[in-house]
Formats: structure tokens, C-alpha cells, sequence
């Protein structure tokens, strides 16, 4: 699936490169994702379906609700968007393919409502 492959990777870039700049833990692994893409792209779409990306309090859509580390209150705002805007990229392109996680519908309502609502 080229045309989602490409937003997928789009996405996933981008997500590593916010992580990175707000120091997350994860900014690494995520990173390395983004590497292995263009060895394996099944094997990361894969990797993004699982529990530790969309199901409970340890998994990275729950990362978006973490507290400021920190920053300036509209840098973090800023960023927090940005975060949850690249979940609903991976999370929707993660859907088309036919992804069986059962969080990334959840999260993907989540998202959208509180973006709607500028939380």
C-alpha cells in the first residue's frame, strides 16, 4: 500500500522527531522504527499495532496525557497537539490496513475530541 505506507512513515517521522525534542524516553525506539521502515515496513506496522503503542496507562497514547516537564505552558500545549495529531495519522493509516488493535479506536475518538475541545 504505497500511498499509506508513505503517510505512514510521514507520521511516524515526525512523531520521533517531536519525542525527541521533549526528551521522551521512547524517542529512540520510535526512531529506529522510522529506520527499519524501509528494511520491513510490515514488520513496523506490525510493531505499531501493539498494546504498548494503544492499550493502557504504559502505552504512548497514554504518554499524551503525561504532565509538563517543564516547558513553557504553550510550547507544551503546542507540542501535546502535535503529539496527539501524529497518533491519529498512525492510528487511522494503522486502521486501512486493517490493524486488530482494539485501543487505536478508543484512542482515535479520544484524540479528535480533545483536539475539538483545545484540551
Amino acid at each position: 500500500m504505497p500511498g499509506t505506507d508513505d503517510a505512514l512513515l510521514r507520521a511516524l517521522t515526525h512523531l520521533a522527531d517531536l519525542l525527541a525534542r521533549i526528551g521522551h524516553p521512547r524517542a529512540a525506539e520510535v526512531a529506529d522504527l522510522v529506520t527499519l521502515f524501509a528494511e520491513s515496513p510490515e514488520r513496523v506496522r506490525h510493531r505499531l499495532d501493539a498494546n504498548d503503542w494503544w492499550a493502557g496507562a504504559g502505552s504512548l497514547a497514554a504518554e499524551t496525557m503525561a504532565d509538563n516537564p517543564g516547558m513553557p505552558e504553550t510550547v507544551w500545549r503546542r507540542e501535546v497537539r502535535e503529539f496527539r495529531e501524529l497518533m491519529i495519522e498512525i492510528g487511522e493509516a494503522l486502521h486501512a490496513e486493517g490493524a486488530a488493535n482494539p485501543g487505536i479506536s478508543s484512542w482515535l475518538l479520544a484524540f479528535n475530541n480533545w483536539n475539538a475541545s483545545e484540551v
